[in-house]
Protein backbone atom coordinates (compact mmCIF):
# COMPACT_ATOMS: atom_id res chain seq x y z
CA UNK A 1 0.00 0.00 0.00
CA UNK A 2 1.73 2.80 -1.12
CA UNK A 3 -0.27 5.80 1.12
CA UNK A 4 -3.54 7.43 1.72
CA UNK A 5 -5.81 9.70 -1.07
CA UNK A 6 -8.32 11.78 1.00
CA UNK A 7 -11.11 12.58 -1.72
CA UNK A 8 -14.11 15.19 -1.08
CA UNK A 9 -17.32 14.68 -3.15
CA UNK A 10 -16.27 11.20 -3.16
CA UNK A 11 -19.84 9.76 -3.66
CA UNK A 12 -19.90 11.79 -7.12
CA UNK A 13 -20.22 10.98 -10.23
CA UNK A 14 -16.56 11.84 -10.91
CA UNK A 15 -15.46 11.11 -7.18
CA UNK A 16 -16.68 7.80 -7.16
CA UNK A 17 -14.65 7.06 -10.54
CA UNK A 18 -11.62 8.90 -8.84
CA UNK A 19 -11.97 6.68 -5.28
CA UNK A 20 -12.25 3.26 -7.63
CA UNK A 21 -9.12 3.94 -9.73
CA UNK A 22 -6.52 5.12 -6.91
CA UNK A 23 -7.76 2.24 -4.95
CA UNK A 24 -6.97 -0.24 -7.83
CA UNK A 25 -3.47 1.25 -7.99
CA UNK A 26 -2.26 0.58 -4.77
CA UNK A 27 -3.59 3.47 -2.69
CA UNK A 28 -5.75 3.53 -0.11
CA UNK A 29 -8.27 6.00 -0.60
CA UNK A 30 -10.44 7.96 2.62
CA UNK A 31 -13.71 9.12 0.47
CA UNK A 32 -15.69 12.33 2.06
CA UNK A 33 -19.24 12.99 1.61
CA UNK A 34 -22.74 14.38 3.16
CA UNK A 35 -24.92 11.46 1.01
CA UNK A 36 -24.43 8.01 3.65
CA UNK A 37 -26.41 6.02 0.55
CA UNK A 38 -23.71 7.12 -1.98
CA UNK A 39 -20.66 6.23 0.12
CA UNK A 40 -21.71 3.11 0.69
CA UNK A 41 -21.42 1.93 -2.83
CA UNK A 42 -17.92 2.57 -2.73
CA UNK A 43 -16.79 1.41 0.33
CA UNK A 44 -14.45 -1.44 0.37
CA UNK A 45 -11.13 -2.86 2.14
CA UNK A 46 -9.07 -0.07 0.10
CA UNK A 47 -11.78 2.82 0.16
CA UNK A 48 -12.72 4.30 3.60
CA UNK A 49 -15.66 6.43 3.68
CA UNK A 50 -16.87 9.25 6.29
CA UNK A 51 -19.57 11.01 5.99
CA UNK A 52 -19.47 14.79 6.90
CA UNK A 53 -19.82 18.36 5.62
CA UNK A 54 -16.87 19.78 4.50
CA UNK A 55 -18.42 23.32 4.30
CA UNK A 56 -18.37 23.21 8.70
CA UNK A 57 -15.10 23.37 10.28
CA UNK A 58 -15.96 21.35 13.13
CA UNK A 59 -16.54 18.36 11.01
CA UNK A 60 -13.34 19.08 9.45
CA UNK A 61 -11.46 19.26 12.31
CA UNK A 62 -12.74 16.41 13.67
CA UNK A 63 -12.25 14.01 10.91
CA UNK A 64 -8.66 15.89 10.89
CA UNK A 65 -7.73 15.18 14.44
CA UNK A 66 -8.76 11.28 13.66
CA UNK A 67 -6.99 10.76 10.46
CA UNK A 68 -3.88 12.14 11.41
CA UNK A 69 -3.06 9.60 14.19
CA UNK A 70 -3.31 6.63 12.21
CA UNK A 71 -2.58 7.62 8.49
CA UNK A 72 -0.15 9.19 6.36
CA UNK A 73 -1.93 11.70 3.97
CA UNK A 74 0.10 11.40 0.45
CA UNK A 75 -2.78 13.50 -1.88
CA UNK A 76 -6.48 15.31 -1.23
CA UNK A 77 -8.55 15.91 -4.09
CA UNK A 78 -10.79 18.19 -3.53
CA UNK A 79 -13.40 16.98 -5.85
CA UNK A 80 -16.46 18.74 -3.85
CA UNK A 81 -18.86 21.09 -6.17
CA UNK A 82 -22.65 21.32 -7.02
CA UNK A 83 -22.98 21.79 -11.14
CA UNK A 84 -26.10 23.21 -12.76
CA UNK A 85 -27.64 20.66 -14.70
CA UNK A 86 -29.83 21.62 -17.67
CA UNK A 87 -33.31 21.77 -17.71
CA UNK A 88 -36.89 23.65 -18.45
CA UNK A 89 -36.89 26.05 -16.08
CA UNK A 90 -36.81 30.12 -15.48
CA UNK A 91 -34.20 31.87 -17.41
CA UNK A 92 -34.54 34.92 -14.98
CA UNK A 93 -33.72 32.86 -12.53
CA UNK A 94 -30.65 31.60 -14.03
CA UNK A 95 -29.07 34.43 -15.21
CA UNK A 96 -29.45 35.79 -11.59
CA UNK A 97 -29.29 32.88 -9.03
CA UNK A 98 -30.52 33.74 -5.52
CA UNK A 99 -28.00 34.51 -2.83
CA UNK A 100 -28.97 31.11 -1.28
CA UNK A 101 -27.69 29.43 -4.48
CA UNK A 102 -24.59 31.55 -4.29
CA UNK A 103 -23.65 31.14 -1.04
CA UNK A 104 -24.58 27.35 -1.43
CA UNK A 105 -22.14 26.71 -3.88
CA UNK A 106 -19.36 29.08 -2.81
CA UNK A 107 -20.04 26.82 0.59
CA UNK A 108 -18.94 23.51 -1.18
CA UNK A 109 -16.45 24.57 -3.61
CA UNK A 110 -14.47 27.56 -2.07
CA UNK A 111 -15.01 27.24 1.40
CA UNK A 112 -14.72 23.48 1.34
CA UNK A 113 -12.02 23.71 -0.53
CA UNK A 114 -10.23 26.47 1.52
CA UNK A 115 -11.19 24.28 4.78
CA UNK A 116 -9.35 20.96 3.75
CA UNK A 117 -6.48 22.97 2.54
CA UNK A 118 -5.84 24.43 6.08
CA UNK A 119 -6.16 21.07 7.83
CA UNK A 120 -4.91 18.42 5.55
CA UNK A 121 -2.43 21.44 3.64
CA UNK A 122 -0.72 21.88 6.91
CA UNK A 123 -0.09 18.14 8.07
CA UNK A 124 1.37 18.11 4.67
CA UNK A 125 3.50 21.29 5.72
CA UNK A 126 4.77 18.90 8.93
CA UNK A 127 5.69 16.32 6.93
CA UNK A 128 7.42 18.23 3.96
CA UNK A 129 5.30 16.03 0.85
CA UNK A 130 2.32 15.69 -0.35
CA UNK A 131 -0.09 16.63 -3.39
CA UNK A 132 -3.28 18.93 -3.40
CA UNK A 133 -5.26 18.68 -6.48
CA UNK A 134 -8.18 21.28 -7.16
CA UNK A 135 -10.99 19.61 -9.52
CA UNK A 136 -11.90 22.69 -11.87
CA UNK A 137 -13.20 22.60 -15.00
CA UNK A 138 -12.77 24.28 -18.35
CA UNK A 139 -14.69 26.97 -17.12
CA UNK A 140 -11.85 28.12 -14.86
CA UNK A 141 -10.47 29.69 -17.85
CA UNK A 142 -13.66 30.98 -20.50
CA UNK A 143 -17.47 31.25 -20.00
CA UNK A 144 -20.42 28.74 -20.92
CA UNK A 145 -21.28 29.08 -24.72
CA UNK A 146 -24.66 29.51 -23.80
CA UNK A 147 -25.29 28.35 -27.70
CA UNK A 148 -24.70 25.01 -27.22
CA UNK A 149 -27.60 24.26 -25.09
CA UNK A 150 -30.19 26.01 -27.40
CA UNK A 151 -31.48 23.12 -29.18
CA UNK A 152 -31.96 21.23 -26.79
CA UNK A 153 -33.01 22.83 -24.09
CA UNK A 154 -34.32 26.10 -25.58
CA UNK A 155 -35.37 28.67 -22.16
CA UNK A 156 -31.72 27.40 -20.33
CA UNK A 157 -29.01 29.03 -19.81
CA UNK A 158 -25.58 27.94 -17.29
CA UNK A 159 -25.93 30.30 -14.61
CA UNK A 160 -23.06 32.21 -13.96
CA UNK A 161 -21.85 30.67 -10.12
CA UNK A 162 -20.13 27.51 -11.82
CA UNK A 163 -17.73 29.36 -14.03
CA UNK A 164 -17.22 32.47 -11.10
CA UNK A 165 -16.41 29.99 -8.91
CA UNK A 166 -13.88 27.72 -10.77
CA UNK A 167 -12.33 30.97 -12.07
CA UNK A 168 -11.89 31.59 -8.17
CA UNK A 169 -10.87 28.32 -7.20
CA UNK A 170 -7.89 28.69 -9.87
CA UNK A 171 -6.90 31.64 -7.44
CA UNK A 172 -6.96 29.09 -3.94
CA UNK A 173 -4.39 27.20 -6.33
CA UNK A 174 -2.19 29.59 -7.35
CA UNK A 175 -2.08 30.98 -3.78
CA UNK A 176 -1.15 27.62 -1.65
CA UNK A 177 1.07 26.59 -4.27
CA UNK A 178 3.04 29.33 -3.69
CA UNK A 179 2.58 29.36 -0.46
CA UNK A 180 3.67 25.11 0.12
CA UNK A 181 6.35 25.63 -2.26
CA UNK A 182 9.63 25.71 0.09
CA UNK A 183 8.09 22.62 1.81
CA UNK A 184 7.78 20.37 -1.32
CA UNK A 185 3.97 20.67 -1.27
CA UNK A 186 2.41 20.47 -4.44
CA UNK A 187 -1.05 21.96 -5.42
CA UNK A 188 -2.51 21.82 -8.81
CA UNK A 189 -5.58 21.91 -10.62
CA UNK A 190 -6.59 19.97 -13.18
CA UNK A 191 -10.11 21.32 -15.50
CA UNK A 192 -12.18 19.32 -17.66
CA UNK A 193 -14.22 19.86 -20.47
CA UNK A 194 -17.51 18.32 -20.48
CA UNK A 195 -17.31 14.65 -19.23
CA UNK A 196 -19.71 11.65 -20.55
CA UNK A 197 -22.43 10.65 -18.49
CA UNK A 198 -26.04 10.99 -19.19
CA UNK A 199 -26.34 13.77 -21.31
CA UNK A 200 -29.01 14.58 -23.77
CA UNK A 201 -27.94 13.49 -27.13
CA UNK A 202 -28.68 16.60 -29.24
CA UNK A 203 -26.45 18.31 -26.10
CA UNK A 204 -23.31 15.88 -26.48
CA UNK A 205 -23.63 16.54 -30.89
CA UNK A 206 -23.91 20.44 -29.72
CA UNK A 207 -20.48 20.25 -27.39
CA UNK A 208 -18.66 18.18 -30.03
CA UNK A 209 -19.35 20.48 -32.22
CA UNK A 210 -17.20 23.17 -30.68
CA UNK A 211 -14.42 20.73 -29.64
CA UNK A 212 -11.49 20.42 -31.82
CA UNK A 213 -11.32 16.36 -31.09
CA UNK A 214 -15.13 16.01 -32.06
CA UNK A 215 -15.74 14.27 -28.67
CA UNK A 216 -16.68 14.58 -24.84
CA UNK A 217 -14.58 13.38 -22.54
CA UNK A 218 -14.88 9.94 -20.44
CA UNK A 219 -13.41 9.61 -17.30
CA UNK A 220 -10.73 7.51 -17.67
CA UNK A 221 -9.40 10.69 -20.02
CA UNK A 222 -8.31 11.90 -16.63
CA UNK A 223 -6.77 8.93 -14.58
CA UNK A 224 -2.95 9.58 -15.94
CA UNK A 225 -2.79 12.45 -14.81
CA UNK A 226 -3.87 12.33 -11.89
CA UNK A 227 -1.35 9.57 -11.23
CA UNK A 228 1.13 11.73 -12.10
CA UNK A 229 0.30 14.59 -9.88
CA UNK A 230 0.77 12.38 -6.67
CA UNK A 231 3.22 10.71 -7.43
CA UNK A 232 7.23 12.48 -7.68
CA UNK A 233 7.42 12.56 -11.31
CA UNK A 234 5.56 15.75 -10.99
CA UNK A 235 7.31 17.11 -8.50
CA UNK A 236 8.38 19.92 -9.87
CA UNK A 237 4.90 20.88 -10.90
CA UNK A 238 2.99 23.32 -9.17
CA UNK A 239 0.36 26.17 -9.46
CA UNK A 240 -1.10 24.69 -12.73
CA UNK A 241 -4.57 24.55 -14.40
CA UNK A 242 -3.88 21.89 -16.49
CA UNK A 243 -7.14 20.94 -19.16
CA UNK A 244 -8.17 17.97 -20.36
CA UNK A 245 -10.38 19.08 -22.86
CA UNK A 246 -9.64 17.83 -26.10
CA UNK A 247 -8.48 21.22 -27.41
CA UNK A 248 -12.21 23.16 -26.04
CA UNK A 249 -10.14 26.23 -25.13
CA UNK A 250 -7.75 26.90 -27.60
CA UNK A 251 -10.35 28.22 -29.77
Amino acid sequence: MKGEILITGAGGFLGSKFAKFYSENGFRVIGIDKNKKKLALIESEDVITICADITKETEVKKIYNFLKKKYTILGLINNAAIDAVPKKTSLKNLRYPSIDMWNKEINVSILGTFLMTKYFGELMLKNKSGSIINIGSDLSFIVPNQNIYKKAYPNYVKPPTYSVIKHGLLGLTKYYASLYANSHVRVNMISPGPIKNTQNKILIKEIKSVTPMNRLGEYEDLFSLMKLLIEDGSKFITGQNIFVDGGRTII
